[in-house]
């Protein structure tokens, strides 16, 4: 075999006797005498096969082994070449193994011990394979972390050998119960791990606020800043390897700051990255900025979308901001709330909001989870999930199809599909940074418009605002998250995602990007901002079903023209048009949400 000589006592098992007997004429018992050998050198393949793998496989993986190298094509025409030959080849061996289903078990197995078979003399059974796994995925920690996200890590199991990608799970879910069970070097939280004995640097070196409290949100990231600039400035002749920056790095501040900063390599290079006034970086060395590039509204003549002037009107998004963000659940609530918004943004001179709208996606169908509506001073948060009036009959309905206030927005095209088709509502006056970012692109590289790649809004914000995500308590790993809108109750930390794009929007990209389109493209802007909003005709409307949001978002008026307050028993008024068809006998197979076969009555948040 590949690995060597093989060497069984018989008393293991028996073999078909060879015929040593050479007669005169070599034709036919020279075809038997190769065929006898090709199917015991098979057989020893598949028994060292088993023994690897601990005495178990499936039919299907040792049919695989056709390919292996030292499988010739007579063991394999001696075999049968297909999984049916192989099944009754090994069933024509009792005494070795036990064909159950897809199984495939070698009796021997149990039996078999270190001091009794030559093949387990060689230390292969030896071999802890579930400490080499620990080890190796600890080396790659010790190189690219000290902390990465679990899929990261996954990545890197490719480079191990066979044994350790076996042991340490075949999927995602596996590897992450395989980490969590080594509790002695990893620790897992939620989506990273990170290495449990990793360097910490000493109680003095923790740097402290003005309250005595270790340093977090935006106070750790500006005194990160600092630390990094005063280690380059004494090194200001010669850039430093990214690795040994990041070194640096973690001897002076501690995994608590770390993970509002950056947890690994790769991290502290977006966060530099974000201060690109400051440090410059080339072929992953990173040195200080001699001569600073001019801000991005200065390249066409302008300062006005500079980041000093924005950031006037922008309040940083820290725990301290809670008590400008209004969360409301209920329908007059939300009408105070949306006057108020109203009022601020007509009586201020650049009439325009962040509007954003969170969803959740269900199958092949989207919902509306959360509406927020921003201005320079507070922001409002409406919670659609647990009735549409709230977005119908609040105001929302009238900041959206006003043509009076501009709504700040990123991809309008994401969500104005869904505001038509299902609510009749139709977005109007839209700032799409979305279509802003295609038609800078298309100025500064001449791209034709349909082949400009989609950017998200946190690459957005890097590209022409890294400040914002340096002025907000966001960490690295809400960034690499992608949040669920969908779960309720809303936490502080929570609501404080919820309003970040938002409150980015019209705080700084709106004047920054304004500023940016050239006079002669602005006309091309607004005429594709206006595509964006058309309702895509490849998805019709949904059914309306009793109960369904069709059906529950609609009110008839009452006699003195206002919408009634009609109560959950009342019925609903359904429009002809959507009327809906007969009942019909289904399988229960087919039945689901989807189809309108099984209704939501009501939910229920723990």
């Amino acid at each position: 075999l590949s690995r060597g000589v093989l060497c069984f006592p018989l008393s293991l098992f028996p073999l078909p006797p060879f015929n040593h007997s050479l007669p005169s004429s070599q034709g036919v018992q020279s075809t038997t005498m190769t065929i006898e050998d090709a199917r015991n050198m098979a057989l020893l393949f598949f028994i060292d096969h088993l023994v690897q793998k601990n005495g178990r496989r499936t039919i299907h993986d040792l049919s695989c082994q056709f390919g292996a190298r030292g499988f010739t094509e007579e063991m394999r025409e001696a075999v049968g070449t297909t999984q049916e030959g192989l099944t009754e080849f090994l069933q024509s061996f009792p005494s070795l193994f036990t064909v159950d289903g897809d199984q495939v078990i070698y009796t021997c197995y149990d039996d078999m011990s270190d001091d009794s078979n030559p093949i387990l003399q060689g230390g292969s059974r030896n071999r802890d394979y579930e400490r080499e796994a620990v080890q190796f995925f600890v080396n790659k920690l010790t190189k690219f972390g000290p902390e990465l996200q679990i899929k990261s890590l996954l990545g890197h199991r490719s480079q191990a050998a066979p044994e350790v990608r076996l042991v340490s799970g075949r999927h995602l879910k596996d590897f992450c119960e395989f980490l969590a069970s080594q509790h002695d070097d990893f620790v897992v939280e939620g989506d990273r791990v990170r290495l449990k004995n990793m360097p910490e640097p000493s109680e003095e070196a923790i740097e402290m606020d003005d309250e005595g409290r270790p340093l977090a949100g935006v106070k750790a990231k500006q005194a990160a800043v600092e630390y990094l600039k005063s280690v380059l400035e004494q090194n200001e002749d010669q850039p430093i390897p990214l690795d040994a920056f990041y070194v640096r790095f973690c001897e002076r501040f501690s995994h608590v700051i770390r993970q509002d900063v950056a947890t690994n390599p790769k991290e502290l290079l977006q966060f530099l990255k974000l201060n690109r006034q400051i440090f410059f970086i080339r072929s992953n060395k990173v040195s200080l900025v001699k001569n600073r590039p001019p801000e991005y509204g200065s390249e066409n003549g302008s300062d006005d979308g500079s980041s000093e002037n924005n950031n006037n009107a922008l309040f940083p998004l820290d725990q301290n901001a809670l008590s400008r963000i209004h969360f409301v659940k209920a329908l007059k609530p939300a009408q105070e709330l949306v006057d108020r918004l109203v009022a601020e943004v007509l009586a201020s001179d650049k009439k325009a909001v962040g509007f954003d709208l969170k969803t959740v996606q269900a199958g092949e169908d989207v919902f509306l989870s959360l509406a927020v509506v921003s201005t320079t001073t507070q922001i409002g948060v409406f919670d659609l999930a647990s009735s549409d009036v709230i977005l119908l009959e609040s105001g929302l309905r009238r900041i959206a199809e006003s043509e009076q206030i501009i709504k700040v927005m990123h991809d309008a095209r994401r969500v104005s599909t869904i505001l038509a088709h299902r609510y009749a509502l139709h977005l109007r006056s839209v700032f799409d940074t979305q279509v802003a970012h295609a038609i800078l692109q298309h100025d500064k590289f001449g791209k034709p418009l349909h082949e400009t790649r989609p950017i998200s809004f946190i690459n957005l914000q890097r590209v022409y605002y890294p400040q914002s995500i340096m002025m907000s308590d966001v960490t690295p790993r809400k960034l690499s998250m992608a949040p669920n809108w969908g779960v309720r109750p809303i936490t502080d930390e929570v609501l404080l995602t919820v309003v970040e794009e938002s409150h980015c929007l019209i705080g700084a990209l709106h004047q920054q990007l304004s500023n940016l389109i050239p006079v002669h493209l602005r006309g091309l802007f607004e005429d594709k901002c206006l595509e964006a909003l058309l309702a895509s005709p490849s998805r019709p409307p949904p059914m309306a079903t009793p109960g369904g949001l069709l059906a529950s978002s609609y009110r008839p008026p009452s006699a003195n023209g206002r919408r009634s307050q009609l109560s959950a028993n009342a019925p609903v008024f359904i429009p002809a048009a959507v009327q809906q068809p007969k009942k019909q006998t289904r399988e229960i197979a087919c039945q689901t949400f989807s189809t309108g076969d099984i209704r939501v009555l009501d939910v229920y948040y723990d």
